[in-house]
Order: C-alpha cells, then sequence, then structure tokens
C-alpha cells in the first residue's frame, strides 16, 4: 500500500478531483474535492500512512476506514455524514462524502469560547436525533467529541467520522495491543476499565461534549491520557456552573452506571422544552395558556413531545421514565416544533436559524402524574390495518371502549379511555396507552387562520427530520360525524417514520375556534392503528373546548 500523500489537482478513478485540505486527523486527511461527473462539490477522505508502520498497522488502518464508510453508509439522516462512494487509489481507500460548509463544534469551541445552554441543546438535540438512527441499526459510534460535530452554515448539526464504529453484536477490536479506541476525554467509565463499548457509552460521550461546548472544556482534561482516564473513573463529574436548564440532561447523561444513564430517547425528551423555549423567546412570540390548577402561567409556544422529570442527579434514577421511546428515538427539533406553529399563528419560522437566546436558567417543574382509575386497555386485531374489510371491527372495537371523562383546568374538556395515564407538563396534557403510543393535546389562545394551509407549507422541511418519514395524507377535516362544524378550520397530517421499536404511525389534529386553538397528537404502533384512530374519532367528537 503507498504511504505517499496525495497533491491538489490529482484525479482520482477518473471522477474526483482534490481541490484543497480542510482537514487533517489521526486517520488521514480530509480534502474539499469536486465530482466531475455530477459537478457538484465532495469531501473527500485520504488515509495517510507513516512509511514506518508495520504492514500489520497498514492494514488495521484500512480496516477501520472501510469500516467507517460501511457503517455510515448504512445510515439515512440529516444529522449524520453521507457517504456517496467509497474507491480504491494507490490501493488504499478513499471516502467520498458530502461537504458540510461550517465548522467542527471544537472549533467553534476554540474560536467563541463556552456556547449558551440553549445553542448547546439545540445541536444535541440534532445529534441524538442522528445516533438513534444508529443505535436502531445496532452501530455505536464510540467516538463522539466535539470534533466529530460538524455545525455547517445553516446551524445544521452533523455527526462524522464513523472510524471506530461497531456493531453491537461485533468484538471486532480494530486497534493495536494496548491502544485504547475513542478520545481519551470522552470515554466512558467502563471503557476506561477496558469493557466493550455500547449504546451508553455514546450517551456518555454526548453528555461530555455538551460539558465541554456548555462550559469551555471537558470535566476530566489532564495533563496525560493516564491521568484523564484515572480521574474519569475515579472522581465525580464537577458541577457544571453555567449549565443553566441542561444541567439535569447533564446529570442524567453522566451517570457513572450505565444502567442508570439517559437513552437517547429520555435525553431527546428532556431536551426539547429546552430548544423550544429558547427559539420561542428569539423570536419573541412565545404564546401564553391558561394557568393549570393554582399553578403558574406557562408558555405553549409550540407543540412538543413527551419530556421526562428532570433526574434526581448520578446515582438515582429519574422519577418519571420516558412515555413512548419508539416515537422520540427519531424526533428532532424540527418536528417537535413544527407540529405545533400552527397552534402559534401559523408561523414556520427556521429552526435552524441563528442561536437562540438563552433562557432563564429556573428549574423546570415535575410533572404531575395522576393515574387513571379501571386500568382497561385498548387491544386491536394485528391484522386490522393490513385488511380493510375489518375497518367495521376498529369502529366497534372503539365505541365499545368504556371511557372517562376528563375535565381539564385549563377549560375544555374530552372523553379519554378508560386506563390511558394522564400526565401533565409544561408542553401539554399526555394520556399514555398501556398498550404503547399516547394522545398529547396542545392549546393557544392565539391559533393560526388555516391549519391545512399551515401542515402543507411545513410538511416539506419537516419530512427530513424523521427516519423512514412518509406521508399517509394531510387533509382538510370535513366528516360531520366528527362534530367539527363549530370550528373555524380542521386539518390531519397523517404519516409513518421508524421509531425505535419498529414502525409507527402519527396524525396530528388542528381545530381552532376564533379564539382558542387545539392539537390533538396520537402516536401509535402500526399494528394497533386502525383501533387508536377510530379512538381518535370518538375523543374528537367528546371534545368540547373552553368558553
Amino acid at each position: 500500500m503507498s504511504t505517499e500523500q496525495s497533491e491538489p489537482g490529482r484525479l482520482l478513478v477518473g471522477r474526483y478531483r482534490l481541490s484543497h485540505l480542510i482537514g487533517e486527523g489521526g486517520m488521514g486527511r480530509v480534502w474539499q474535492g469536486t465530482d466531475e461527473l455530477l459537478d457538484r462539490p465532495v469531501a473527500i477522505k485520504e488515509l495517510t500512512i507513516s512509511a514506518q508502520l508495520p504492514e500489520r498497522e497498514i492494514t488495521i488502518l484500512r480496516t477501520r476506514m472501510l469500516r467507517e464508510a460501511r457503517s455510515a453508509a448504512q445510515l439515512s439522516h440529516p444529522s449524520i455524514i453521507t457517504v456517496f462512494d467509497v474507491v480504491e487509489s494507490d490501493d488504499r481507500p478513499w471516502i467520498v462524502m458530502e461537504l458540510v460548509r461550517g465548522s467542527s463544534l471544537s472549533e467553534l469551541l476554540k474560536e467563541h469560547g463556552a456556547l449558551p445552554p440553549t445553542r448547546v441543546a439545540k445541536i444535541a438535540l440534532q445529534v441524538l436525533s442522528g445516533l438513534a438512527v444508529a443505535h436502531q441499526r445496532g452501530i455505536v459510534h464510540r467516538d463522539i467529541k466535539p470534533g466529530n460535530v460538524l455545525i455547517a452554515k445553516d446551524d445544521r448539526a452533523v455527526l462524522t467520522d464513523f472510524g471506530i464504529a461497531r456493531l453491537e453484536d461485533s468484538n471486532t477490536q480494530l486497534t493495536s495491543t494496548g491502544n485504547l479506541l475513542g478520545s481519551p476525554n470522552y470515554l466512558a467509565p467502563e471503557q476506561a476499565r477496558g469493557q466493550l463499548a455500547g449504546p451508553s457509552t455514546d450517551m456518555w460521550a454526548m453528555g461530555i461534549t455538551m460539558y465541554a461546548a456548555v462550559e469551555g472544556k471537558p470535566p476530566f482534561q489532564r495533563s496525560t491520557a493516564m491521568a484523564t482516564l484515572t480521574a474519569i473513573v475515579t472522581e465525580e463529574v464537577p458541577p457544571p456552573t453555567s449549565a443553566g436548564p441542561l444541567r439535569p440532561v447533564l446529570d442524567g447523561l453522566l451517570d457513572k452506571d450505565p444502567s442508570r444513564r439517559l437513552t437517547v430517547e429520555e435525553a431527546v425528551a428532556m431536551l426539547h422544552p429546552i430548544v423550544v423555549e429558547g427559539q420561542a423567546e428569539e423570536d419573541g412570540e412565545a404564546t401564553r395558556v391558561a394557568p393549570v390548577a393554582a399553578g403558574p402561567v406557562q408558555a405553549e409556544s409550540t407543540a412538543e413531545f413527551a419530556s421526562v422529570a428532570p433526574p434526581p442527579g448520578p446515582g438515582r434514577r429519574p422519577v418519571t421514565r420516558l412515555l413512548v421511546p419508539a416515537l422520540l428515538a427519531v424526533v428532532g427539533l424540527v418536528l417537535a416544533a413544527a407540529l405545533g406553529l400552527w397552534l402559534a399563528n401559523g408561523n414556520a419560522s427556521d429552526q435552524r436559524g441563528d442561536a437562540p437566546v438563552e433562557p432563564s436558567e429556573a428549574p423546570s417543574q415535575a410533572p404531575e402524574t395522576v393515574p387513571a382509575s379501571a386500568e382497561e386497555s385498548i387491544a386491536a386485531d394485528p391484522t386490522a390495518a393490513e385488511e380493510p374489510e375489518q375497518e367495521g371491527d376498529a369502529e366497534d372495537a372503539a365505541e365499545d371502549t368504556p371511557m372517562r371523562r376528563h375535565e381539564d383546568p385549563t377549560g375544555f374538556e374530552i372523553e379519554v379511555p378508560e386506563g390511558w395515564e394522564l400526565e401533565r407538563r409544561d408542553n401539554g396534557v399526555f394520556f399514555t396507552n398501556p398498550e404503547g403510543g399516547y394522545l398529547q393535546i396542545d392549546q393557544t389562545d392565539q391559533p393560526g387562520e388555516d391549519a391545512l394551509e399551515d401542515w402543507n407549507r411545513q410538511e416539506g422541511a419537516i419530512s427530513s427530520n424523521f427516519g423512514g418519514y412518509e406521508k399517509v395524507a394531510i387533509t382538510r377535516l370535513d366528516d360531520d360525524s366528527l362534530d367539527l362544524d363549530d370550528y373555524v378550520s380542521a386539518a390531519d397530517w397523517e404519516f409513518t417514520f421508524d421509531g425505535s421499536q419498529g414502525r409507527m404511525r402519527a396524525v396530528n389534529r388542528a381545530f381552532h375556534t376564533e379564539e382558542k386553538g387545539y392539537a390533538l397528537f396520537l402516536v401509535s404502533t402500526e399494528e394497533d392503528w386502525e383501533t387508536n384512530r377510530a379512538l381518535l374519532d370518538e375523543m374528537t367528537r367528546s371534545f368540547e373546548p373552553a368558553d
């Protein structure tokens, strides 16, 4: 294998021309280049090899680089680097990737210092959205750090460098004896002890990356790698001083017990309110809703997905775990925000804009959990979604489901199935289906003008933030059977996507009076969709807005 480095202007395999260097790391150099066949800019990774390396080490580097390409090529997500091609030249591989115009998070920190918590949350939310797709495919990154997070000029965060990634069921160690995989500052305690990496080690690295971004440096940084590893294993995480609303998330990610560490889904759920509230403050368009039962008036800028109570600190489990892991595994900031933008005057502002204004550091209010009576479960025929002739059976099952009346302190009323557990959060009211999925209800006193137009306008920007997103339909609701005649406009946005537990289906139903806007957001497994969709119709018919 050749050990020579390339020069600008070189043409690879008659197609990819090198232009100029844009980066250099332990495995090689990255060039900006041009795909002359398609006339598009690309990034090209070159494997650089020292002439002094033994053949075994060269083979390891080659295998590792090919693994990077294969790992990334399996994944499709806006926050994961896209691999276009892998070519051979000079008996070594070259990886052709999308060109992300911007800087790495590491470069941003060197140039600007620590970042505001809400901007860090926004970056982390995007990276976690991509990481969830990787974990779903059984791929563990194993080297998450600021240098491997690219920030595009449109503020898109992209996770790159899957060079030491591996499948969870693989024990392959692509390194020399005694060499550690990954960067010492970002290794989890269990990795420092020699244990294999898993999804939880990626979550630790995400926590350290966020800590470094908000504090300016990683918590265990020492003068030598050995001192760093010793500190990771033996010392507690120094409390962050600038994390503000990120503190509970960092505490949950940096739990030294991997079994108690936050999962991707839980971290996403906790970050959403931070990002959405920060975006609302930046836009100056946060909408207030009526107070909940003697509590303070709460911001309702957008419809968000279920969050969890902040973890009580390292060494203890969070009081409330995630409601629906299958949904949140693939949800990014843009989706959660857009589902409620219609509620806030239909303002489809770009969620990838400049860094949001840092919000108040007041601690989040823990959710109030109210167990429902008569724990009935709703079970649908698993073949209902595949056999149209069973639609009537689903409607019959929904009509026969025992319901209870929920009179919300904010004024609206709705009938929900018995056994669905109520949780009240700052970002809405949730009813969790014990069989999987949930209903979220959001409201605003400043509704948009037309639900259908806003759903159609937002769909294009949002779909790319879902793994496997497929639109089913965006339709105006004019079904007399739903008793929506008293509303100004009503529309459904229905779609499917890949959740961490399989294929999921969702519908966001928006309707409004002149004074109040509401959204009923239902999530279900594909298998139970027909029955749950019929239940949504029943709940819609029973819904009464606040006076």
